[in-house]
């Protein structure tokens, strides 16, 4: 499935402009009710939130819990889902365990694919 939510497209603009939990409450509400196919997807999307969350409150330890569940729910999607750019999704995890320990300031990817 590739459509595009708009719960994707806010949670993307949320995240892209610092309001993480904003961003996390968005998909909450939505992936409940959502297909069973697109559930652990949109759990990793709210699992990044909360991770960069956790992150721009001093909480390495949460946020890298949190990034862990991202990158473990994400496992399997294609590159490309729900207007997500998953391959880059998963480039941005798996290249967190250094950037965490040497304490770098992290900013969100750009992660919502061009539309059209």
């Amino acid at each position: 499935m590739n459509d595009v939510s708009p719960y994707v497209v806010e949670w993307a603009r949320l995240l892209s402009t610092g309001d993480f939990f904003l961003a996390h409450e968005t998909l909450e509400e939505h992936w409940v009710d959502a297909p069973e196919s697109d559930r652990d997807f949109l759990q990793a999307l709210i699992h990044l939130a909360v991770g960069f969350l956790h992150h721009t409150r001093g909480n390495a330890k949460g946020a890298t819990l949190q990034f862990t569940k991202a990158s473990k729910r994400i496992e399997g999607y294609p590159d490309a889902y729900l207007g997500v750019d998953v391959a880059k999704a998963r480039e941005f995890l798996n290249s967190l365990p250094g950037r965490l320990e040497a304490g770098e300031d992290l900013k969100p990817p750009e992660l919502l694919l061009p539309v059209g």
